[in-house]
């Protein structure tokens, strides 16, 4: 079977965290998603092709070139709530070319609203949830004229009506998934502002989040049982990219890579011979000086922290299940050790007052980060924030249906607080605009290319 799989643009969708500047200029990151599910397809002997919207030259001549001369059996699309309404631009091109054409949805636009996306779409299938092993048995059913109830994680038609399978399982053995097509992706054109080298890779060494943040939507998406590829697994991907692609620095993905001590450890005895740069996200509560000094010498040169606030009890509102002295004690480590750190917080939690955010804006100084991202604590579809506020009557049930249905514009609700934007504003100015942050960042850029991205991050930010 011939497959198209479409990563819509996020650029030209409206996300509404950050500025729009700041969301164009900090960067476009390869879909590993539709690179697992190519790779899945491609092994069953199809033959796929990817149209990766922001990083591809001239998408839309890409999509209709594939469309008239390939002429492909089935186009998947990998959805975002976000990116929802584009998707559906594309799926109506897709379908105007080819009325015939098999379409599925994907991605975390289908964990929120699986029945939905059929619903408000034209889209034939849709897939629950991590999608590899779902794709393979749909693609299989389709060649083979086979019963769709027996496959878990797919949503639908019989007729008039949708139907949604039950879930299926979580993988434990991630190794069993192929590494992404790597050589289906526009790889070298993309871009991230805090990268040192030009060209660099993203990966996902595990999958699955253990802990309760009530912001939080990912366990409805990866589920709450951490799980993890094998070292040796995750080693060949990285000499496989630096062999072929000659990239030296790669961005984990992971929503929390530092989960086991172990295990973090066995990767970086087992990565340093490499000689790359690599970054990844963790908890404040579980670093220790030891196991950051192992982390530096294998090649680890920024951790990104989730420290929310600089006030204990929005802490635990938010569930984080740290505290403010936990974060003070990391930051020192984390520097003493020579690891750049980039410090998000979030402003307009619930019962925040102005004193609690400058509270935050006040620990943001005193860990003085590389790089520190403030942002609206966003009500996402999923969290247990969310819930709380429609229990609350802040925000409808229905509201994020609203807004895929175009009855509410704004992507990215708050909780109602006057404080909230001036005092983002605030922070911004009090932490980038000090002369010494200023002189170091400076002193820290290497290129010109690199001085140009963080330039225009900074006027994003500003």
């Amino acid at each position: 079977m011939k497959i198209l799989l479409i990563n819509p643009s996020l650029i030209q969708s409206s996300v509404g965290h950050y500025s729009k500047s700041l969301e164009k200029n900090r960067g476009i990151y390869p879909s590993l998603g539709l690179g697992y599910i190519a790779s899945a397809l491609i092994d069953d002997g199809h033959i796929v092709f990817i149209a990766d919207y922001d990083a591809q030259p001239n998408p839309q001549l890409y999509i209709e070139g594939i469309m008239e001369r390939i002429k492909p059996d089935m186009v998947g699309f990998y959805l975002m709530t976000w990116t929802f309404k584009e998707g559906l631009t594309l799926l109506n091109k897709v379908k105007w070319i080819n009325n015939n054409v098999i379409t599925v949805a994907g991605g975390p636009q289908v964990s929120s609203f699986p029945k939905e996306t059929l619903e408000l779409g034209n889209f034939d299938y849709a897939i629950l949830g991590e999608g590899e092993h779902t794709a393979k048995e749909l693609v299989n059913m389709i060649e083979y004229n086979l019963n769709p109830t027996n496959i878990d994680g797919l949503v639908w038609r019989n007729g008039e009506q949708i139907i949604q399978n039950k879930p299926r399982a979580l993988e434990h053995n991630l190794d069993l998934f192929t590494f992404p097509a790597w050589h289906k992706l526009p790889i070298f054109n993309y871009y991230d502002v805090f990268t040192y080298d030009r060209h660099f890779a993203t990966l996902i060494a595990t999958r699955g989040c253990p802990y309760i943040c009530t912001f939080c939507d990912r366990k409805n998406r990866m589920g709450s049982l951490w799980r993890r590829r094998s070292t040796e697994n995750i080693i060949a991907e990285i000499g496989m990219l630096k062999k072929q692609y000659n990239i030296n620095e790669f961005m984990f993905f992971d929503d929390n890579f530092v989960v086991s001590k172990i295990w973090t450890e066995e990767f970086c005895y087992s990565v340093e011979p490499l000689n790359i740069k690599w970054e990844c996200r963790a908890r404040v509560d579980i670093m220790d000086n030891d196991l950051l000094k192992i982390m530096k010498k294998s090649g680890c040169y920024r951790i990104r922290y989730g420290m929310e606030s600089g006030n204990d009890e929005i802490l635990k509102t938010l569930k984080k299940g740290i505290t403010v002295e936990q974060i003070k004690e990391c930051a020192y480590l984390t520097k003493k050790s020579g690891i750049e750190i980039f410090a998000y917080f979030m402003l307009g939690n619930p019962y925040e007052t102005p004193e609690q955010m400058q509270e935050t804006i006040d620990l943001a100084l005193e860990v003085d980060a590389d790089f520190t991202l403030f942002s609206k604590t966003i009500l996402i579809v999923g969290s247990e924030l969310f819930d709380w506020a429609v229990k609350m009557k802040i925000i409808k049930k229905d509201y994020w249906l609203d807004y895929l249905n175009g009855n509410e514009t704004n992507p990215a609700p708050t909780i109602p607080n006057p404080y909230t934007q001036k005092y983002i504003k605030k922070a911004n100015q009090k932490f980038y605009m000090r002369p010494a942050y200023i002189y170091r960042r400076l002193k820290s850029i290497k290129s010109f290319y690199q001085f140009k991205k963080q330039f225009k991050m900074a006027k994003g930010l500003l």
